[in-house]
């Protein structure tokens, strides 16, 4: 009976909005659609302090309730075999920070080696990586670093930098402020569909995104102008500056966001964007 009672009223609530939302997307000027562009992060954070404690404590105990390796069955007692099994092993034991019969081999000092038998050693290393080479062994995995040639140069516009974090596209539109690709709704537009058209004409159509949905996740207010925020991913593709709706773009983190963004601005997205 209430939702009876109270309908009638609901729905012409509801028309007079919708009408009113019509009205002000058809002038072109008092509601934007703006894309909320992120990058994924492509290689995961370094883990720091208590972290690092914690993986190594949970990997000791791993180690420690693992089942016991029956050496006895894969060599032949007092071989060179299982000798250099148990060699290997006393080192990798002395690596758990957590094992208190380790920390003591940990710290003991090797003996140095003469230069004789470093030549020797380093010829059999050759040896072997040119035997494994001809053979078609498996090469050791190379680890490159974190950081980027972007990193080292500063490049905001490139999308191989703090390639542990997430980045999010923001251009100079035509006032000289910074702030996510938007378009005006008008007509029959959906704000999703908006917001992606002004993204092609900020950065140019060279990007293959995903949006997210088609609802807002946000909105920011500005005199007579309402930005509602619309999240998308980016799959491939590079942005491109297309005068006059941008004339520069960066790709940044949150952190470096709230000092690019104006304070207004930021304070309606920093719920919305995570570091």
């Amino acid at each position: 009976m209430i939702w009876c009672r109270n309908s009638p009223a609901r729905l012409v609530a509801g028309a007079r909005m919708f009408s009113a939302t019509r009205r002000a997307a058809a002038a072109g000027s008092a509601v934007r659609a703006a894309v909320i562009l992120q990058r994924d992060p492509i290689v995961t954070q370094q883990s720091k302090g208590f972290e690092v404690a914690a993986d190594g404590y949970f990997a000791w105990l791993e180690y420690m309730s693992a089942e016991k390796f029956p050496r006895e069955f894969f060599f032949k007692k007092g071989s060179s075999a299982e000798k250099k099994w148990v060699e290997l092993e006393g080192t990798r034991a002395a690596e758990w920070h957590f094992d208190p019969a380790s920390r003591s081999a940990a710290k003991a000092p090797k003996a140095p080696k003469s230069p004789a038998a470093k030549e020797g050693a380093g010829e059999a290393a050759d040896a072997g990586a040119e035997g494994a080479a001809a053979s078609g062994g498996e090469q050791p995995i190379e680890v490159q670093p974190r950081e980027t040639q972007a990193d080292a140069a500063g490049d905001v516009r490139s999308l191989e930098r703090r390639l542990d974090r997430t980045l999010y596209l923001v251009v100079k539109d035509g006032s000289g402020q910074w702030c996510f690709p938007h378009g005006d709704v008008g007509g029959e537009e959906l704000l999703h569909e908006a917001a992606r058209r002004g993204l092609r004409e900020a950065c140019g159509g060279t990007m293959s995104v995903w949006t997210v949905g088609r609802g807002p996740v946000g909105h920011h207010r500005a005199g007579a102008h309402t930005t509602f925020f619309v999240k998308a991913h980016i799959l491939g593709g590079q942005a491109q500056a297309a005068e006059p709706r941008a004339s520069d773009f960066q790709w940044i983190t949150r952190e470096e966001m709230e000092s690019v963004l104006p304070a207004e601005y930021w304070a309606s997205v920093k719920d919305v964007v995570s570091s």
